[in-house]
């Protein structure tokens, strides 16, 4: 039992070296703002009005992770802050050649919600060989965020990945 013992202690560090060095490579890409300076979007989410941040991959991903977390802040005194929830939809730009008016035409891949609007995050989004659409590359992407109210918050998103993200 006691040799088991030598072989598997350092199996175990060597399996949490080789995790932790994999996660060491991911980077945290954040992007701050405020809907009074976030354009709004033509495409809303179940009729009402959206906002839109767009980016793209400096290089292909095999996985992102994306989380929006935002707050109303009063302009009173003193100022609270009151958290918001933030309903999203992340949309990658198809780049169809053929097909008339393709420069507006978005593919949803992914959503922090479900279909009784309960949220969720981060939400993982990973590459799928099989599917061109599903691939994450340099193209643009798009996300799409709502908290169902005029009021305008103070948001920040951030995106983890093996690439560096770059916001437009």
């Amino acid at each position: 039992m006691r040799k088991y013992l030598f072989i598997l202690i350092p199996a175990v560090i060597f399996a949490t070296c080789i995790k932790n060095s994999k996660d060491d490579k991911l980077l945290d890409n954040s992007y701050l703002n405020s809907t009074e300076s976030t354009k709004l979007s033509n495409d809303k989410i179940d009729n009402k009005q959206t906002y839109e941040v767009t980016f793209s991959l400096e290089s292909t991903a095999e996985c992102i992770n994306i989380e929006m977390e935002g707050v109303h802040l009063n302009r009173t005194f003193p100022n609270e802050h009151t958290p918001r929830r933030i309903y999203f939809i992340v949309e990658k730009k198809l780049q169809l050649s053929q097909v008339k008016n393709s420069s507006n035409k978005y593919f949803t891949i992914g959503r922090n919600f479900n279909n009784d609007w309960e949220i969720y995050s981060p939400v993982r989004i990973c590459a799928d060989r099989n599917n061109a659409f599903l691939s994450l590359d340099a193209s643009e992407y798009r996300i799409r965020f709502t908290v169902f109210d005029k009021i305008p918050f103070y948001y920040i998103l951030k995106i983890r990945g093996e690439s560096k993200i770059i916001f437009d």
